[in-house]
């Protein structure tokens, strides 16, 4: 069973997939087994598998435990995997937002796998559970008061259950299945490049996170569920899910962090509405196809995608009487609506490689994502950035990013902060698109341990010109941090 190291380079990463993608004799046949980094939701630079894409062989030098005297190969041989992983991070605000200062936070992640081929000589089976320990507290929360996270790590403390399923492939893994607790932004609404900044909404968005409920079934939660993965026809990927829309059984609206709702993981929630979600990947090289098989491999990766949740959520501008929640006759509590969707288009390509061996490449993502106005405070979301391999010469493994993104406000949310004002329920202010921008470096210390210093910067904090409560200006906030990843 192969693993990755994240300190793995972009490009020969996708060489790999876009080799694989084109060789119908690599096709694996058992279940998907699960990127070692598929647990980590933040600093990932790694794709997730094209059609046929096989792991190399794991290598025990990427560890800091190496061996473990000899016990990892006698686990490989019983067809079991294990997996642990350390993260640390520091985050400062500079200046802006709520109270500059800074904070702590960190996780580990252990990830075990068993091949039941190996295991009883059940051909095609995969018996995947792991376990999460968060801990520290919440920069953006506490200090910075964004909209989005300045990390995927800033969430609620808790030692829990992520993720418990069984995988089975058939048909030489064309068709894979997986049935049980399962973890949709680990596969679905996934950007191989965007993933690899730190700031929580490159993983899994703002739309969805603040759109859903308890942020749907993404890190740290997982739900109830069943996801279908299909390669008719490699470099051609479709991907359907069906799970429950609440993880952690809470209402819509609450003041209890979700992860205290949940805190072992193991609610295993039925009730509320279910969730479905689809998606097409195409996985192909535009440079080879236009230019030539002699050209520069450039590969990429399209993908559209979808959501429908059966649920039931509030609408952004009316209570459940009629009134306007604005209002000072309103109830508080708003009207409800069934049914609620949001639908998305991702682009990674890589744009430029020096030379046709070379590893110096220059990669792009853009993501954008739409939804229901008058269901959602969010309807529109669009993310971009690019990332450097091999920029700093000397550094081969090493990768620099900047990006950027915003979501604008849905047109219920905006015409009831016009109603606050009007009415004179709140102080005068203004909904306005928070835009976060990140410039991060990733640096391969050694084979199993990774620095990345990382910079964010906040325009609109909070998506308000002021503070509605309180009538006061909230600076830009300026944020600086430090994540060191650790592979065990």
């Amino acid at each position: 069973m192969g693993s990755f190291c994240i300190r793995a380079t972009r490009h020969a990463v996708l060489a790999l997939v876009l080799a694989a993608s084109m060789n119908k004799a690599d096709v694996v046949s058992a279940a998907d087994i699960p990127l070692t980094t598929d647990i980590l939701p933040s600093g990932v630079p790694l794709p997730t598998p094209a059609p046929g894409f096989v792991q190399p062989p794991e290598d025990s030098n990427t560890e800091l435990l190496g061996n473990a005297g000899g016990a990892r190969d006698w686990l490989t041989r019983q067809g079991v995997r294990v997996t642990i992983q350390d993260v640390e991070e520091l985050w400062g605000l500079a200046g802006g937002g709520l109270h500059p200062g800074p904070t702590y936070d960190g996780m580990t992640a252990v990830a075990v796998s068993l091949s039941t081929q190996q295991a009883f000589g059940w051909q095609g089976g995969l018996l995947n559970v792991s376990a999460l320990q968060i801990r520290g507290r919440s920069l953006t929360n506490e200090r910075l008061g964004a909209l989005n996270a300045v990390s995927g790590y800033d969430v609620g403390r808790s030692t829990r259950l992520f993720e418990l399923w069984y995988g089975q492939g058939f048909f030489n893994n064309r068709l894979d299945i997986r049935v049980g607790t399962i973890d949709l932004d680990t596969e679905f609404l996934v950007s191989q490049n965007a993933s690899f900044f730190l700031n929580s909404s490159f993983g899994w968005p703002l739309s969805t996170s603040s759109n859903l409920y308890s942020g749907g079934p993404s890190w740290p939660f997982s739900a109830v569920g069943a996801r279908v993965k299909w390669t008719p026809a490699p470099p051609l990927v479709l991907m359907g899910a069906i799970t429950n829309d609440n993880p952690t059984r809470g209402p819509f609206y609450s003041n209890v962090n979700p992860t205290t709702r949940d805190p072992t993981g193991t609610l295993f929630s039925t009730s509320g509405g279910t969730l479905f979600m689809g998606e097409a990947q195409l996985w192909m090289d535009m440079a080879r196809r236009l230019a030539g098989k002699d050209a520069p491999a450039l590969p990429g990766t399209w993908k559209i995608g979808g959501l429908y949740d059966t649920g039931r959520f509030p609408d952004q501008r009316y209570d459940n009487q009629g009134n306007l929640l604005a209002s000072a006759i309103s109830t508080g509590i708003p009207r409800y609506h069934h049914g609620n969707w949001m639908a998305y288009a991702l682009l990674d390509q890589m744009i430029w490689r020096k030379t046709k061996e070379s590893g110096k490449t220059i990669n792009l993502f853009v993501r954008t994502i739409v939804s229901n106005g008058q269901r959602n405070r969010f309807s529109v979301e669009i993310q971009s950035g690019l990332t450097f391999d091999e920029l700093l010469p000397g550094r081969p493994d090493d990768t620099i990013g900047l990006a950027w993104g915003t979501s604008l406000y849905g047109h219920q949310a905006i015409r009831s902060a016009h109603d606050a004002v009007r009415l004179g329920t709140s102080v005068p202010y203004q909904l306005r698109p928070e835009h976060h921008i990140e410039l991060t470096y990733q640096a391969a210390v050694t084979p199993y341990l990774i620095l990345q210093p990382d910079f964010q910067y906040f325009l609109n904090v909070g998506g308000v010109s002021r503070d509605p409560d309180t009538g006061r200006a909230i600076r830009n906030g300026v944020v600086t941090g430090l994540n060191m990843t650790t592979t065990f």
